[in-house]
């Protein structure tokens, strides 16, 4: 028995350049790529037509989807030059060890190996098992408390893995706004680093 191979072409949907990768799936599924390219995969018998109204009932999502795509891609981060990096990760440095050695006594815990990495969607990171914490450098175009902030959650993973109840308690205990240090770290940066 013969296998039907992957099958590839542009095709004109709802007005949009929609690659239709024709392949052995269950269901008809639609995916906007990073560099905004629509694609459609769809089983070898469902016909076009079908596909056609498909793609025209995501057309809003696909527009928005798209729309989404091209904002990120202007995200001023990650245009930032190497030397702008490079200071960002130089404040960070400078303010980082200062705080762990803060909320060490005060969680009762150590350390281990500090890295400092700029990072598009964590904060920071924690190994429990060798202590190492890492920092996004980006904290470096926040305020101080967000970086105050992300110091005391990964130093509180030394005591509790996970993100359950007794982790939030320990936050709580420790730093009782931290809320609003994360709710800020959700918004936009400012334009200037840490001073």
């Amino acid at each position: 028995m013969s296998r039907k191979l992957q099958a590839e072409k542009h095709v004109e949907m709802a007005g949009m350049d929609v690659l239709l990768i024709r392949k052995r799936v269950k269901n008809v599924n639609l995916r906007v790529r990073k560099d905004g390219q629509v694609s459609v995969s769809a089983p070898y018998h469902v016909p076009l037509p079908e596909i056609e109204r498909f793609v025209a009932s995501k057309r809003d999502w696909i527009l928005a989807a798209k729309d989404s795509m091209a904002n990120a891609s202007a995200d001023p981060l990650e245009q930032a030059s190497k030397a702008e990096r490079e200071a960002w990760k130089q404040v960070v440095m400078a303010f980082v060890p200062p705080l762990i050695q803060k909320w060490e006594p005060v969680l009762g815990v150590k350390a281990g190996k500090l890295a400092y990495r700029n990072m598009k969607s964590r904060w920071g990171s924690c190994q429990p098992s060798t202590g190492r914490i890492c920092i996004n450098t980006r904290l470096a175009l926040y305020p101080p408390e967000c970086l105050e902030y992300v110091v005391v959650h990964e130093l509180c993973h030394l005591l509790e893995r996970g993100h359950g109840p007794g982790f939030y308690a320990l936050l709580d205990a420790a730093l009782p706004d931290w809320k609003d240090a994360r709710a800020r770290l959700k918004r936009p940066p400012s334009s200037s680093v840490i001073s």
